[in-house]
């Protein structure tokens, strides 16, 4: 019942999105990408077979990747805009039939892929006791503060603060006009509003407190990355990760 509902609430939506594609591209014969790794024609593509579709069209790239580079043993590793996406390839593309999101039960065939809410737009906060990351996310619209568009602090934000992301090097297609560069300033205000909140805590400037918040991202990974493997009894000698 729950498959169901899940299937009744996304397939509307995706059959217009398929619809819109067909109407740009109407010569195009498209195939589409499943959470299985495998392919479904558009009338028999639905919703539930599409909420892992993009990580699992990751896995199967990396897969292509690694068999090209003569690489068997692989865990991918796919960062994205609101979550990093994680998988164990060994020969085999490994699937499951049951998944949990949202609290809802979903029974369909699809990949075994962690998913954590570590992205480029993961929304970094102080909750009162500590530095948070996620899982809320800035999306594309506003996007992260430097994007120009009143975004909060985001992964993307700490990668200004800490000069690691160059403005001059961006393309300059932010803010309301989609034609101004992207903003460090933007960045350093949301992060003094973090530094301000945190009153009698320990004094952190902006620089720390950025590079505090990528390492919670980055411990996020690490532990999809345990669990994939190690915590599964998979050694991770001589695996490569793509």
């Amino acid at each position: 019942s729950q498959t169901t509902l899940i299937d009744a609430m996304l397939t509307p939506l995706l059959q217009d999105s398929i619809r819109s594609v067909f109407e740009s591209l109407p010569e195009a014969s498209i195939e589409f990408m499943q959470s299985s790794g495998g392919l479904a024609r558009p009338d028999d593509f639905r919703g539930a077979q599409a909420v892992l579709s993009g990580p699992a069209g990751g896995i199967v790239g990396a897969v292509k990747t690694a068999e090209v580079s003569g690489v068997r043993e692989i865990i991918t590793f796919d960062m994205g805009g609101t979550s990093t996406d994680v998988a164990w390839y060994d020969g085999k593309l490994h699937r499951t039939w049951e998944s949990k999101f949202n609290g809802l039960r979903l029974r369909d065939p699809m990949l075994e892929i962690d998913t954590i809410a570590a992205g480029g737009g993961s929304i970094c906060r102080f909750d009162g006791q500590r530095l948070r990351v996620g899982p809320g996310s800035a999306g594309a619209n506003p996007g992260p503060a430097c994007y120009r568009m009143g975004g909060p602090a985001t992964l993307t934000d700490c990668q200004m603060v800490l000069g690691r992301l160059d403005s001059d090097l961006l393309p300059s297609v932010f803010g309301s006009s989609r034609t101004e560069p992207a903003d460090i300033n933007a960045s350093r205000e949301v992060f003094q509003r973090i530094s301000d909140s945190m009153h009698s805590h320990a004094k952190m400037s902006l620089e720390e407190i950025a590079e505090g918040c990528l390492k919670i991202a980055v411990e996020h990974m690490a532990s999809a990355v345990r669990r994939i493997s190690i915590e599964k009894g998979r050694s991770v000698e001589g695996v490569t990760m793509i």
